[in-house]
């Protein structure tokens, strides 16, 4: 076995990468600041019109065409780049594990496009999967201006997705931990570097235009006390139970939609953008994403019938947006869906005297976290963006045990990350696919417990076309032999051809991170 050790010498290869990855953060910042303030003013003047409708019928007339021209705009931009289809996210996701390539250019300007007409209509879906992919398309672009190839390329777009929620939350952690958690799965040192320092540069820039305040500032003068904490358990296991159906409407109601034959598929956005109508002009404070009705809720007090009204709406209406393939993201609608839920089980206690009313947002927040948990099974991106997203950390225990709660439940009933339940869809057809180079490299974490783990290189049935080139341990690098014993916590590289670096990535990781058979 062959060890080479660097303790002692500077890194520059680190200096180079955050140097490229501050360039992406501010593209990205700069990008997603105009995105939103676009999107702001859109869902302003749409959210105003909407409101005539009821004392001014024949407003009727201009409404109702206009839907229609701009469900033609957007599903012929959707039919000619199916790519900005939906969040995006999985897009990014498959991209990064080698199963997809996007044209960047497309890309950029034509999920810009399309997510900005689709928001600023109201319709229940947020900007933060449209931001991430544009971020993900200004670091391809970046990777393209700098010559990038295989895991460096990678890195940039992984970066410019980090950036992307990033500005568009004032959230940098939760940007960085969404890459690291629900796309890598990994916290390799050069990944998370280059990520943090993208996210907050673009958040500096995005500050520097919208300001300090947070996005959600939500505010409470009272922590939930130990001797409450049994109040929690059923919170948690109605938002495991409720984030299962969620997750479960996003992965079948596109298929739902395809059973409508009347209209072609790149036409049923209409439908959504047609029903949005009515709910802006008798429901405003209900459209768009969900920041203004959680607003709502934080600062006042609603019947309980009137808040289990608003979330049959967001819940349902939330998919048929989703399902028609409109180009937008659903993290804040699934907030939103929370923060109800919470709201809803916060005004149950209060009447039934378990609870005062001023411990009422801390279950709204609450509830945010535990949704988001339970749809996406991120535990540690999801605490960390609600975090942010209200500004305190004051919380922190009792949030992090409905989030603990929620994810338990939601796994008892087997929900899958609804992202790589998408990103598997996206490329189930086409198993291999061009990349830029002949030969590509794969990187794997070893978890403890693992078939790897503990055994000799040799006794190993790696994948054919697979070769293990290096051991990173710490700050070790072990050039393997037949004899080299993989420890846990260290992380495989492995080169592989250009076209198998997608499946062979999902077969060498469940090799590293699956527990032995003993153990399940």
């Amino acid at each position: 076995m062959d060890i080479v050790a660097k303790p002692h010498r500077l890194s520059l290869a680190n200096l180079k990468f955050v140097g490229i990855s501050a360039v992406i953060g501010i593209a990205t910042g700069g990008v997603i600041s105009i995105f939103r303030v676009l999107i702001e003013h859109g869902l302003q003047f749409c959210t105003t019109f909407y409101q005539t409708i009821p004392n001014h019928w024949q407003n009727l007339w201009l409404a109702v065409p206009a839907a229609l021209i701009l469900a033609v705009i957007v599903g012929l931009l959707v039919r000619s780049e199916p790519n900005i289809r939906g969040s995006g996210i999985p897009q990014v996701e498959a991209q990064l594990g080698g199963n997809l390539e996007m044209n960047w250019v497309h890309i950029l300007w034509k999920k810009f496009v399309t997510g900005v007409l689709t928001n600023s209509t109201g319709v229940f879906m947020g900007r933060e999967g449209p931001s991430i992919q544009l971020g993900g398309a200004v670091g391809q672009g970046i990777a393209a201006g700098l010559k990038q190839q295989g895991g460096t390329r990678r890195l940039s777009i992984a970066t410019g997705a980090a950036a992307g929620l990033s500005a568009t939350f004032s959230a940098p952690l939760a940007g960085t931990f969404f890459v690291l958690e629900g796309v890598y799965r990994n916290f390799q040192p050069t990944i998370w570097l280059s990520c943090l320092t993208g996210a907050l540069c673009s958040n500096f820039v995005s500050e520097n235009v919208f300001g300090l305040t947070p996005v959600l500032p939500v505010t409470y003068q009272t922590l939930f006390q130990p001797v409450m904490y049994w109040q929690l358990l059923p919170l948690g296991i109605a938002l495991g139970i409720l984030g299962h159906i969620y997750n479960l409407g996003l992965l079948n109601f596109p298929a739902w939609y395809s059973k409508i034959k009347v209209i072609p598929s790149w036409f049923y956005c209409a439908i959504p953008l047609l029903l949005v109508i009515p709910i802006g002009a008798y429901f405003p404070a209900t459209t768009g994403g969900g920041s203004k009705i959680i607003m709502l809720l934080a600062t006042h007090h609603y019947a309980l019938l009137l808040i289990l009204a608003w979330l049959a709406l967001r819940f349902s209406f939330g998919l048929v947006s989703y399902g028609a393939g409109l180009p937008g993201g659903f993290f804040m609608p699934i907030l939103t869906v929370g923060a109800l839920i919470g709201t809803s089980y916060g005004t149950i206690m209060n009447q039934l005297g378990f609870l005062p009313a001023n411990l009422m947002n801390n279950l709204l927040i609450f509830g945010m976290a535990g949704c988001l948990t339970a749809v996406c099974k991120a535990p540690f991106t999801s605490i960390i963006l609600i975090t942010e997203l209200v500004g305190s950390t004051r919380n922190f225990m009792s949030l992090t045990i409905v989030v603990l709660i929620a994810y338990l439940t939601a796994d008892i009933l087997e929900t899958q990350p609804i992202y790589q339940v998408l990103s598997e869809r996206l490329t189930s057809v086409k198993r291999y696919l061009d990349s830029l180079e002949a030969t590509d490299q794969i990187q794997v974490p070893v978890f403890g417990f693992s078939e790897v783990a503990n055994q000799p290189v040799r006794d190993v049935k790696w994948p054919e076309s697979s070769i293990l080139i290096t051991i990173k341990r710490g700050n070790l690098t072990i050039l393997p032999h037949g004899s080299t014993v993989i420890k846990p916590g260290d992380t495989l590289i492995f080169l592989v051809h250009k076209d198998t670096v997608g499946y062979l990535y999902q077969e060498l990781r469940q090799m590293a991170t699956n527990q032995t058979s003993e153990l399940k």
